[in-house]
């Protein structure tokens, strides 16, 4: 990483400093002096390349590179003092990295204490009752079906994440017994990452929510892979005030998550966090990528207020004129 960004950071700092280079010489300022600029220049540039690869390399593709990068002293420090890439590079940063979804931070990742065990069994009374009102939502549009999880507040309506529904159209849900009804998205919120949907006639009670903490064991439900439902062990490592990309990696944002050790995969994004009565602690929405047993879910006092205004202004929305962003 030091060498490609030392490379790229003195090309530009050559393409960059040559025509200043030329002018100071015109000016009759003493060759020293352009030496100490000259070099100040391209020291900068090499910091500059080295800070953009790290952070565009830290999400990916390889696990291994991105966990040496996370744990670079060099790199953090950096990435302390340095502000937030503008939406362009933050666009350069996705591709490069090879992922689609926007990061959770615009930074390295935080450091926690160290991780948590999971429990050695999820199966709980409260967590076997949660596990029967997790649906799957599937949507068409993005070139196939989109799939992913939600879970019921009541009143019929099904809380997901945005990017589970956006660019798609007609919307389904399937209850753990196969069974599928239709649905309408009543709220898109793009930058918290939640959307709301409603379904006539859907009567299944709402889950009851609770509060969590650091070492709060529980369960992710959700469907991997939009296949069959999927219990799998969680404890919260800790909870932080995330400033990251809204899910079209346009306008920065700040969203408290919980930081959790499980195993989640696509398709489980939406889908509960719940603890071992039953009660939902908040909502997945993305997995780390520098550690696979690492994922982060939207707080229940991040996704009220969206639950609370689509239940009280319920406006069906159009999201298939949106970028696809799952």
């Amino acid at each position: 990483m030091l060498v490609i960004g030392g490379s790229l950071g003195s090309s530009i700092g050559f393409a960059v400093g040559e025509p200043i280079r030329r002018k100071i010489l015109r000016t009759g300022i003493h060759t020293s002096t352009d030496s100490v600029a000259g070099a100040a220049l391209s020291a900068f540039a090499v910091l500059l390349m080295c800070w953009f690869l790290g952070l565009s390399f830290s999400r990916g593709p390889s696990v291994e590179i991105a966990q040496q990068i996370q744990r670079s002293v060099l790199l953090r420090g950096l990435d302390t003092i340095a502000p937030r890439p503008p939406p362009f590079l933050a666009s350069v940063q996705q591709v490069l990295a090879g992922v689609q979804f926007p990061p959770v931070f615009a930074g390295l990742e935080p450091t926690l204490p160290g991780a948590l065990p999971v429990p050695a069994s999820v199966d709980t009374p409260g967590v076997n009752h949660a596990a029967q009102s997790v649906v799957k939502v599937a949507s068409l549009g993005c070139g196939g079906i989109v799939t992913g999880s939600g879970f019921p507040v009541g009143g019929g309506y099904i809380v997901t994440n945005a990017h589970v529904v956006s660019g798609t159209s007609s919307h389904t849900i399937q209850k753990p017994d196969g069974s599928t009804m239709r649905a309408t998205v009543v709220l898109f919120d793009p930058e918290r990452d939640v959307a709301v949907l409603y379904v006539p006639g859907y009567s299944v009670a709402g889950l009851t929510f609770g509060s969590a903490r650091r070492g709060t064991e529980g369960a992710v439900i959700g469907y991997p892979g939009g296949l069959s439902e999927k219990v799998v062990a969680a404890v919260v490592d800790g909870s932080v005030a995330a400033q990251g990309r809204d899910i079209f990696n346009q306008n920065l944002v700040t969203r408290q998550i919980f930081v959790l050790q499980a195993s989640v995969h696509p398709g489980n994004s939406g889908g509960p966090l719940i603890d071992m009565q039953g009660h939902v602690l908040g909502m997945v929405f993305a997995t780390s990528a520098s550690d696979p047993n690492q994922a982060y879910a939207l707080t229940d006092d991040e996704i009220a207020p969206d639950i609370r205004d689509a239940e009280a202004n319920p406006t069906p929305r159009d999201t298939s004129h949106y970028e696809c962003a799952a």
